[in-house]
């Protein structure tokens, strides 16, 4: 098929090239530059370009009322189908505490509908409030197509029609079914892998809290909700803009970009949250970091993909090393360059495409 990425597709192999690994308080971190650009703390040039398009939109909405249909209607994300090989795509229902129903989504080689396959079971972000099929379709047919699994999306329930802890409730139902259903499925289902971005990275931690019978053998995050707590509730919170150096011709964009989320986040109440609506944000299934250590020495494997100019990394960071003093196996890796939401953008931005490719390899591990 006619190539669809817009850029040059030897820049994900220039990026693995230049990646590299340390160990820094016990826990490995890999670091992955920018393909292109050997300039400290740049903006990968296809982010910014998209980050300034953003903030002049950004910057015309925040003179405006703010309205949910702007944060569910996106067109400024944008997706390209890079499959090589036919994918076979599924859908269909799975009924939830015997009183509603969601739809789950599926992807797989169309070479392997009789294999027995790992599972990836993908938690979309959008705050909890946005998100669905048609905007990650694309990833996951390509993560199908590379990690020779079976992807299954399912659209959980959203905020405010469904607050704390439908989304939650949903999710688990669908790891859950897909464990109980893995002969039906052409499952293992000793190799499931939970992944999630954003608010779905919330509730791939959640799925880990709720996973009594040990189903997910991996989890894999990409920039997760960490810490919904309002700021004043967090006794050990030192963040500052020095957690984010940058080139200072580029300093407004990367701002405005990291201030997208820090002023939801530091603005926000568990009155005032679309998502808690009142409920609190002490509990562990919304701000995994109220797990005790005791529920954290049961997590899996994860690993954790941050962005470089990203608010929510500093509060990933900081949890990554709780975990790995607990034991668990944790990766840190960063994406140099890139602010939140990248995964969002197949085609657009390498980086999207290389994480993608990193799911994959983790699916084949397993």
């Amino acid at each position: 098929m006619e190539d669809q990425r817009k850029y040059d597709r030897t820049l994900v192999d220039a990026m693995r090239a230049k990646q590299h690994t340390e160990v820094a308080d016990g826990v490995e971190v890999t670091s992955k530059p920018v393909p292109d650009s050997d300039r400290a703390h740049a903006m990968d040039p296809r982010v910014y370009d998209i980050a300034v398009r953003k903030k002049a939109l950004f910057d015309r909405r925040a003179q405006a009322k703010w309205k949910l249909s702007d944060e569910r209607c996106r067109p400024d994300k944008v997706t390209y189908d890079l499959v090589e090989d036919p994918i076979e795509r599924d859908e269909f229902l799975i009924r939830v505490n015997d009183d509603h129903m969601i739809d789950l989504y599926t992807f797989r080689r169309a070479d392997e509908m009789d294999a027995t396959l790992p599972a990836l079971v993908y938690l979309h972000g959008g705050a909890f409030t946005a998100g669905d099929i048609r905007l990650f379709e694309k990833q996951m047919a390509y993560v199908a197509e590379h990690g020779h699994a079976l992807v299954v999306f399912p659209e959980y329930r959203l905020a405010p029609e469904t607050p704390f802890p439908g989304p939650v409730e949903d999710a688990f139902a669908a790891v859950s079914h897909v464990y109980d259903h893995a002969d039906e499925l052409g499952v293992d289902a000793g190799r499931i892998m939970v992944a999630g971005d954003s608010a779905g990275g919330s509730l791939a931690n959640a799925c880990l809290l709720l996973d009594d019978r040990h189903i997910v053998a991996k989890a894999f995050e990409l920039y997760p909700g960490i810490d919904m707590r309002p700021i004043a509730d967090r006794a050990s919170y030192d963040w500052s803009w020095d957690l984010y150096p940058c080139l200072p011709e580029q300093a407004d964009v990367v701002r405005s970009r990291i201030d997208r989320i820090r002023l939801g986040v530091e603005g926000s109440s568990d009155a005032s949250s679309l998502y808690l609506q009142g409920k609190s944000s002490n509990n562990a299934l919304v701000s995994v970091v109220c797990a005790t250590d005791e529920q954290l020495r049961r997590f899996p494997p994860i690993v954790i993909n941050n962005a470089e100019f990203d608010y929510l990394r500093h509060d990933a960071e900081v949890f990554a090393r709780r975990l790995r003093s607990l034991g668990v196996e944790v990766r840190l890796v960063t994406y140099g360059g890139c602010d939140h939401g990248f995964f969002d953008m197949l085609g657009t931005v390498v980086q999207s495409e290389e994480v993608a490719l990193c799911m994959a390899d983790e699916l084949r591990a397993l």
